[in-house]
């Protein structure tokens, strides 16, 4: 079996075309040598970019990559590179503070791999400034996150901090409205300014938000249904309230009162 070198203990394992590229574009992240198979859809597009880039590259077999990704959907690529590059929650408050408006979004102990990753994508898409993830009984950004991302995390900002109700405390001293999300009570979310500095939290699979971030929050909002599902995929929810703050941004909300 080939024998990975281990020439950075730091380096972390990331796998699939769209990660790899993304994290090569958005150039935040030292990129120490990718793998491929030989032969894969991913070697024929790549190799040529990989070569005017000068990566080191190493070919394996498929099941020897396979071993290494713990996933057969690796799509014939892997790459070792630094580790995800959490910001620094304090350094941007302080570049937030400087903005007219902004969006943020916070994660209260989202632990589902494929939900966040997919949040990160909808974040990426329109545009949120942050992302804050707690530290505690939450996903990190993994190497299956950033590949149920489709590569959309290397653009996003994040930051894992220890204690959410604090951080949203500092969020409204710069002068942020904090909204809740819930399913079942709260002002339907069209109807809401989403246009100037806010943050927006969505909740755990299942349990929701927690009772003291509830109680941080301005305002609870919902998304409402007809169905008889009572409830959207939080990465779902995230979606259309992403949408609809991003209408509200471009194309204004006039009807909407605060």
């Amino acid at each position: 079996m080939t024998k990975i070198h281990r020439t950075d203990p730091l380096a972390s394992l990331i796998y699939g075309v769209h990660p790899i590229i993304e994290t090569i574009r958005a150039g935040r992240r030292k990129i120490h040598e990718v793998l491929l198979v030989k032969g894969s859809e991913a070697e024929k597009r790549l190799r040529s970019e990989f070569e005017i880039l000068n990566l080191n590259m190493r070919y394996m077999s498929p099941l020897e990559l396979d071993s290494l990704t713990r996933e057969p959907r690796n799509q014939g690529i892997a790459a070792r590179v630094a580790p995800f590059a959490y910001c620094d929650f304090e350094s941007d408050l302080s570049i937030l503070k400087q903005k007219d408006r902004f969006t943020i979004l916070i994660l209260d102990q989202i632990q589902d791999p494929n939900n966040l990753g997919n949040i990160l994508r909808s974040a990426c898409c329109f545009g949120v400034d942050l992302v804050i993830l707690s530290k505690d009984r939450a996903a990190s950004i993994t190497a299956s996150v950033e590949k149920a991302s489709a590569g959309a995390s290397a653009h996003v900002r994040v930051s894992r901090v220890v204690n959410l109700s604090r951080s949203i405390q500092s969020l409204k001293e710069i002068g942020s409205w904090v909204y809740g999300t819930d399913a079942k009570s709260g002002s339907n979310y069209f109807d809401v300014d989403l246009s100037g500095k806010i943050a927006i939290v969505m909740g755990a699979e299942g349990s929701g938000i927690r009772r003291l971030i509830r109680e941080n929050c301005d305002l609870m909002v919902k998304i409402p249904t007809i169905g008889n599902v009572p409830s959207l995929n939080v990465s779902n929810a995230t979606t259309i309230l992403f949408s609809e703050t991003f209408r509200q941004v471009s194309f204004g909300n006039s009807h909407i009162s605060r």
